[in-house]
């Protein structure tokens, strides 16, 4: 595995406090040789049980899993700090290579499905690296992986697309229910629920401003759900007959694939089987031989994203959508809840532009708090009376989540709504995307910005509703009813849990 079982602090402008504690490292189990043993640390950190009669023997280390690090309530870090095993690049080529034996032998009937699932933020990463078009790299990545024995490859904006007006419908749900009124009930403000990082800090920090949470999915999940349900109907096999993987700009995204609410009981599958990061995908690569940059002869390798869809949603197309990697859910939420609630017609190319200062637009103020980009503060002015109609903000990297919480939990928080990400600047900065050869500060702020450009820079842009593949699948799946149907909410909605700390006498402090 490339994970070790341990955590790692790399970032500490996002290390929540000073003194974590882990209770796994210490759990090591005894050899039971002898009575009267004892334990003792060796000068590299290994355990070793030593005898009466002094014969020492290694032991074993623990190993961290998801479900350690979503139940324990030890510790709360950044995106890259979580090492776990069984969720890397290695368990992809594992079953492939299963697939590829069951061919060989006759049995192919008895291989999975497999689907991998690209993120937008992850092909940036990887434009910037080999100065490439985000088309031409995505694709290339299909061409490599269906080289590999892939079936499937597709491009997550499509769910992007989905949980954006899902989103927003319950957003508009939820500030009707409060009479627009901030925090005279749990329904106002509703914070996005779409980073990972953020959602298991929440959880296990500040367990009380989770009824503020936005219960609809992330993409990745959505995806999940969309690929588990709607494809395996399409198929016509069983959600466990398809193995899928998420290509990802975040660590931490492993950690929601392994959540609970994202698996089911009745055929004991998730429905997102591994989570490879954009770098582990680099090293994927680097290790299977293949290359981005494709030679003359390998063009035909390079072929356009499958389409679930009768209409194509991926053709020689990628479609981007208004906003920061954050992935957009302020500009879309703002733009349809001014026309749905107040007949302001705005769009979220105007708001996005506005909010990242290269256009002033009248409806739209403006304000970087404390003169950190990484926190704004955005307001939609009704035309007519000049009075602030909604207030919205973004908040990005630990050192804003907590301030945010402050003022959460102090009913100071005029927000109705707040886009969240733990990393600073977004996912573009994610801990797993890929990193500059220069480590310095300059070069990486270099990088990560060039990184959001690439990721904003698809001149095909479209407004979620107007996706032509969402509207067949609402009403393909869902029925009638579409997103009001019951199957709807179960597939679109999650849940989130606190986390209870329980004091530990033998925790390690780090």
């Amino acid at each position: 595995m490339s994970f070790s079982g341990g955590l790692r602090l790399t970032d500490l402008n996002d290390y929540i406090t000073p003194g974590q504690e882990c209770i796994k490292p210490v759990e090591v189990k005894k050899t039971g040789k002898a009575n009267g043993s004892q334990i003792k640390v060796g000068q590299t950190g290994d355990y070793y049980e030593v005898s009466k009669d002094g014969e020492e023997t290694k032991l074993e280390a623990a190993r961290i899993t998801l479900n350690d690090c979503l139940a324990c309530s030890g510790c709360v870090t950044s995106a890259e700090t979580v090492l776990i095993t069984m969720q890397s690049h290695h368990e992809l080529v594992k079953v492939l290579e299963e697939n590829r034996q069951l061919r060989d032998q006759g049995q192919g009937g008895k291989a999975k499905h497999v689907v991998v699932t690209v993120a937008p933020q992850s092909r940036a990463s990887l434009a910037v690296k080999y100065q490439m078009s985000m088309l031409n790299v995505a694709k290339r990545m299909t061409g490599v992986l269906k080289a590999m024995g892939v079936d499937y490859v597709f491009d997550s904006a499509f769910a992007r697309d989905l949980t954006l007006v899902e989103s927003a419908r319950e957003f508009v749900d939820r500030y009707k229910q409060s009479h627009g009124q901030v925090g005279d009930s749990h329904s106002l403000p509703v914070l996005a629920s779409w980073c990972p990082g953020w959602v298991c800090y929440a959880e296990k920090t500040h367990a009380e401003v989770l009824p503020w949470m936005s219960t609809t999915r992330s993409p990745q999940q959505i995806m999940g759900a969309v690929v588990k349900g709607y494809l395996a109907k399409k198929l016509g096999v069983t959600a466990d007959r398809i193995y899928h993987v998420a290509v990802m700009m975040c660590y931490d995204k492993k950690l929601e694939a392994s959540r609970d609410d994202f698996y089911s009981d009745i055929y004991k599958t998730r429905d997102v089987d591994c989570v490879v990061t954009t770098g582990e995908f680099d090293r994927l690569l680097a290790e299977s031989g293949q290359s981005m940059v494709a030679e003359a002869a390998e063009q035909e390798e390079a072929v356009a994203l499958d389409s679930l869809f009768k209409t194509s949603a991926a053709s020689d197309q990628l479609y981007t959508s208004a906003g920061t990697s954050a992935g957009g859910g302020l500009e879309y939420i703002m733009s349809y809840a001014a026309r749905t609630l107040f007949s302001i017609q705005i769009s979220p190319d105007e708001i996005a532009a506005a909010g990242k200062g290269e256009q002033q637009h009248p409806l739209i103020q403006v304000k970087l708090v404390r003169n950190q980009s990484d926190h704004r503060e955005i307001t939609l002015i009704d035309p007519a009376t000049r009075e602030p109609r909604l207030r919205f903000a973004t908040v990005y990297g630990f050192r804003h989540l907590q301030n945010l919480v402050r003022k959460l939990k102090s009913g100071r928080s005029a927000y109705h709504y707040v886009e969240v990400a733990a990393c600073p600047s977004a996912c573009s900065n994610g801990g797993g995307q890929i990193q500059p050869e220069d480590p310095s500060p300059a070069a990486k702020k270099q990088w990560v910005a060039e990184t959001e450009r690439v990721y904003a820079s698809s001149d095909a842009s479209q407004l979620p509703e107007d996706n032509k593949a969402v509207g067949e699948l609402i009403y393909d799946w869902f029925g009638p009813e579409g997103l009001d149907s019951e199957l709807a909410k179960q597939a679109l909605h999650t849940q989130f849990h606190g986390v209870v700390a329980k004091a530990n006498s033998l925790g390690v402090s780090w």
